[in-house]
């Protein structure tokens, strides 16, 4: 039934839903990020294959005072790994892997901890690799001697898992670099070629592959932010073919891609299904399943921070692309706030909520420590007559009232609500951001 609504969703367009498109809302709040310094990029918004919205901002190039522009390629980072997942499912659909295959199968030389890994444990993110969050201190980097992806997996062969296959979800690029090695062993061909020959070609996609040294000249540069201006990066890849974080594309051709995967022209519908299947940490293969707003959305980050974003809604299939060139973007919350717009409801950004001063018992009630699962302790604190919130227990962010029980922090654009209760007590805080929701239970 699922697969039914998604090929409804793409194929359907705006007019069938009726949803007022407030295209001049949608600049209006991309412009208040890019006013603050924190985007530069490209954004588009579209029902079915009809544009809704589609507008670039800032500079390609800051030197050459070249504006970006609709068409102006953007390295995107994580995104990649949908393709590689897709890559991996046509194998499969073509006989030359299973999902349930060991990794060992295609690899003998894997150590015997790897004995439990599948491929599908490589696309969920749970074959037990260290994770991109882990603390640095708690790991010893995997280095290619080379540069080469071969070079990466031989490494990786030589370092301890995290924990065992299938047992945690841990975010990591490693698992989609051993994917791209795979890709090229079982398919004959580089890993450029074949996601060229059997998804970039046939679906007309001109304007996306590996970053390279190719036509560097047309896309866009990517900066860090500065107190001093934007600092030109180089984004260089680790490891090559960066199977993991290595694409470039356009917001147009990313709408082409959304339109063929989720209209069954990339994959079966069965192997669609795989993927848009959550599990561990709300990821299926190659694209995390969430509910935003009440609505099911499919999408993927690309950077750290995630200066881009492609989301999917499939009850509705409206696309949402946010290809940034500076390191703050925030891809997420933009494509979350676009997305919510599109479906003709409205958004509140924290520039423009009213503050209000509450009384110092009112806000002391809401001082102690708060704990999502697994997450770090947020200590909420009174200082200076003021609420803070201090992540780690390091650095305070103001937090803002603009009612008695909800609070905001400005400059990220974030709601806090402190929950109650039967009794009255103060038991938890919920945070809202770009569409979603998280629960932090009060420890102390």
């Amino acid at each position: 039934m699922r697969r039914t609504a998604v090929l409804i969703g793409t194929l359907v367009g705006a007019a069938s839903f009726g949803f007022a498109q407030d295209t001049a809302r949608m600049d209006a709040v991309v412009q208040s990020y890019v006013a603050n310094g924190t985007f530069s990029g490209a954004v588009l918004v579209a029902r079915g294959t009809e544009v809704v919205f589609s507008k670039a901002y800032g500079l390609a190039d800051v030197e050459r005072k070249v504006a970006n522009t609709t068409a102006t390629p953007f390295r995107v980072a994580s995104i990649t790994k949908q393709f590689t997942a897709a890559a991996i499912l046509l194998l499969a659909e073509r006989g030359r892997l299973t999902l349930d295959d060991p990794v060992k199968k295609h690899l003998p030389d894997a150590p015997a901890s790897w004995d439990g890994m599948t491929i599908l444990h490589l696309l969920s993110h749970t074959a037990g690799f260290q994770g991109l969050a882990t603390p640095p201190a708690a790991r010893v980097a995997i280095e290619s001697p080379d540069g080469s992806i071969d070079g990466f997996v031989m490494q990786a062969m030589r370092h301890p898992l995290e924990s065992p296959p299938g047992a945690t979800f841990n975010y990591t690029n490693s698992g989609s670099f051993i994917l791209g090695y795979l890709i090229q062993k079982l398919s004959g061909q580089s890993y450029a070629r074949f996601i060229q020959e059997n998804i970039l070609t046939p679906l007309g996609l001109k304007d996306t592959g590996l970053a390279g040294a190719a036509n560097i000249g047309m896309r866009a540069r990517f900066y860090n932010a500065s107190p001093k201006g934007p600092i030109e990066s180089a984004l260089p890849d680790r490891v090559v073919p960066n199977s993991a974080a290595g694409f470039y594309s356009t917001t147009a051709d990313l709408l082409r891609w959304q339109t063929a995967l989720y209209g069954g022209k990339v994959i079966s519908a069965a192997s669609l299904e795989k993927m848009t299947t959550r599990s561990k940490g709300d990821y299926g293969l190659g694209v995390y399943v969430r509910r935003v707003a009440g609505r099911t959305v499919f999408n993927h980050g690309g950077g750290a921070p995630a200066f881009a974003n492609l989301s999917y809604f499939p009850d509705s299939g409206t696309s949402v692309a946010v290809l940034g060139n500076i390191n703050v973007s925030p891809g997420h919350e933009l494509a979350a706030l676009l997305g919510t717009l599109a479906h003709g409801q409205p958004v509140t950004l924290a520039s423009e909520r009213k503050e209000i001063t509450l009384p110092a018992e009112v806000l002391a009630r809401y001082a102690g420590v708060y704990q999502a699962d697994g997450g770090p302790p947020l200590v909420v604190a009174v200082d200076g007559g003021q609420l803070v919130v201090r992540p780690n227990n390091q650095g305070s962010i103001p937090l803002l009232a603009e009612s008695e029980r909800m609070f905001f922090i400005r400059d990220l654009n974030m709601q806090v609500e402190f929950v109650r209760d039967a009794s009255g007590a103060i038991t938890e805080l919920t945070t809202y951001q770009g569409g979603r929701q998280d629960r932090a239970r009060r420890i102390k």
